[in-house]
């Protein structure tokens, strides 16, 4: 589990002045913990990361960067007990059906302009989360955050917009 010091009610980003009062209680994991993990996981969904991973341990599990094609994010990246992840496909077709309109998701609008995400979705190894305790991990790498991200990814890939060669960068949990 993540220390007590790293875990709060989960907020969303309001405004910097919650992250700055946040990285200033945690003390020495602002130095030891990557900034993506710590926004995506510390500040937003401890809880939810404790109960999927009640065996973490912040000392013996790092978490590195690591970049993956989108053909490999199609073949390998599932979510909870593996399902694909088309949630969000909507907001894709939508935007596909009617290009001319104004996208109403930033997530979406950086990656059509950008061809990648600007930060880095969260990855385990399907064995690895068996290990921490996960129970509904996908396989063969579960995706612990980012399903807009990812999801999008693979709209555009299918469609077309984005190559199947191009590189993705995430935060994968080892």
């Amino acid at each position: 589990m993540l220390p007590i010091e790293l875990t709060r009610e989960p907020k969303f980003f309001a405004n910097d002045e919650f992250w700055e009062e946040f990285i200033n209680q945690i003390g020495k994991y602002a130095k030891i913990i990557d900034k993506d993990f710590l926004s995506q996981i510390c500040y937003e969904h401890a809880h939810r990361f404790n109960y999927q991973f009640p065996k973490f341990d912040i000392n013996k599990n790092q978490i590195i960067r690591v970049h993956k094609t989108a053909q490999e994010i199609l073949n390998e990246i599932k979510y909870e007990s593996g399902q694909e992840l088309t949630f969000h496909f909507d907001n894709v077709n939508n935007y596909l059906l009617n290009p001319q309109n104004e996208i109403n998701h930033d997530v979406l609008k950086y990656i059509l302009d950008k061809g990648t995400w600007s930060f880095p979705p969260v990855i385990i190894k399907y064995n690895l989360a068996l290990k921490l305790g996960c129970k509904k991990a996908g396989c063969p790498i579960y995706l612990i955050e980012g399903t807009h991200r990812v999801s999008y990814i693979i709209r555009l890939v299918e469609v077309g917009i984005i190559s199947k060669d191009s590189k993705h960068e995430f935060l994968e949990i080892i």
